[in-house]
């Protein structure tokens, strides 16, 4: 049985873990943002810029992942237990 100081510890741990994946999903957010510029054809102008935009993105999100799935996601037992 899971003790209350283990219940807020787990607690506590799955909170911060959240708050990084979901800082890492605001960074995947703001690394899409802005204009590609493309000349006047519709072309990119730079055929990088789009492609970085989109590997610094990825990044940002693999990272939330990893976040999220290392998270031990407590039981409703630990929250009753938080209280």
């Amino acid at each position: 049985m899971t003790s209350k100081s283990e219940a807020k510890a787990k607690i506590a741990k799955a909170a911060d873990g959240c708050e990084k994946a979901h800082a890492a999903w605001r960074n995947a957010y703001l690394a899409l943002g802005g204009s590609v510029r493309t000349n006047g054809y519709g072309i990119d102008h730079d055929p990088y810029e789009l492609r970085a935009k989109l590997h610094t993105a990825q990044a940002h999100i693999n990272e939330a992942l990893q976040e999220l799935a290392a998270i031990e996601w407590p039981t409703d037992a630990d929250y009753d237990l938080y209280d």
